[in-house]
């Protein structure tokens, strides 16, 4: 008996222990949307570096000293405002999304973070504008260009976006809404870094309400975020800055990744051009897709899943399906 209390107390100890490193040292993420492709991937799982900026007291995320500031360009995991995660009840308060509430120790491990790259720095002014770019295939797309000022400067610098062939970076994405878009590569500090754009026409409500003519001051203490994926990502634009408080630390390093080819089980692949012909012309025919995907997969708006399906979708499609993708276990990120 008293070696069945004192293996439970262990227990307990040791998930303790897991869980206060998580909070406050080395966190451990993966990536459910395309915000930041093709720098992060569906199906990336990454480390965060919960102490590169700041310590913070274990399970309460709450901030006990800082040390360093997170720099331009900077892949950042924070606390999302209210108005990023509920875009049609944004609340906004002089230009700041306001906190959501945390429910305590277990809101605040489990609740959802985002991960985005750092584009504005306290002291910034920032201008936004769409711009015409020729992609590697010749075509166009709609590029959102972006200029910075910074506080002791008299002029707009760009972060010189470039083309870049696609190779075979676009070939895993595992999204349908990547499919024909464009790769480039910007500029930050000392290092580049990927950016997809396509065709879309922006409309960006935090931009408009508090930019006038597209140039958005940023405040001390508050940062401009953007997703790699231009214009399939949720981020400042939209919902506004985010406090340094908020930030809870840097994106490290890539462990694993997966691809599940849960979006793009009805293409034999991907190929390396990423044209919307190309790609459709590489489809299953219909009797075809239904052995590469489920039912709830080709029809999620008419096929409501329950125990047995979710199980018949992981042994047969998912698992047989999906991909390692090696090459990018142990990617450092910038």
């Amino acid at each position: 008996m008293k070696k069945q209390i004192s293996s439970f107390f262990s227990l307990i100890l040791i998930l303790f222990l897991v869980l206060a490193f998580k909070s406050s040292i080395l966190d451990a993420n993966n990536i459910p949307s395309g915000s930041m492709l093709p720098t992060l991937k569906i199906g990336d799982f990454l480390f965060v570096n919960k102490m590169r900026y700041s310590f913070r007291m274990p399970f309460s995320e709450q901030e006990i000293f800082r040390y360093d500031n997170p720099k331009r360009g900077d892949i950042v995991t924070f606390i999302p405002p209210e108005g990023a995660l509920l875009e049609d009840e944004v609340s906004i308060v002089e230009g700041v999304p306001t906190r959501p509430s945390q429910i305590p120790i277990i809101g605040n491990l489990f609740a959802k973070r985002f991960v985005k790259r750092v584009v504005g720095m306290p002291g910034d002014e920032i201008r936004i504008t769409q711009r015409q770019m020729q992609t590697a295939r010749k075509d166009f797309v709609s590029y959102t260009y972006i200029e910075y000022k910074e506080a002791d400067s008299s002029e707009f610098k760009s972060y010189n976006p470039r083309v870049v062939e696609h190779g075979k970076e676009l070939v895993d994405l595992d999204n349908i809404r990547a499919i024909g878009k464009g790769l480039f590569k910007e500029t930050k500090q000392d290092f580049e870094h990927f950016v997809m754009e396509g065709t879309h026409v922006a409309s960006y409500n935090y931009v408009k309400r508090f930019c006038p003519n597209g140039v958005c001051k940023i405040p001390e203490g508050h940062y401009f975020v953007m997703g790699d994926n231009r214009d399939d990502s949720s981020d400042s634009r939209f919902w506004g800055l985010v406090k340094r408080e908020n930030i809870l630390g840097k994106a490290l390093i890539i462990y694993f990744s997966i691809n599940w080819k849960d979006h793009t089980c009805m293409f034999k692949k991907i190929p390396e051009d990423n044209d919307i012909e190309s790609v459709y012309a590489l489809r299953y025919e219909e009797d075809e897709v239904l052995k590469h995907c489920h039912l709830s997969e080709i029809s999620p708006e008419y096929y409501r899943e329950n125990i047995f399906s979710i199980i018949e979708k992981w042994i047969f499609y998912r698992i047989p399906r999906m991909e390692i993708r090696w090459s990018r276990i142990g990617r450092l990120l910038k």
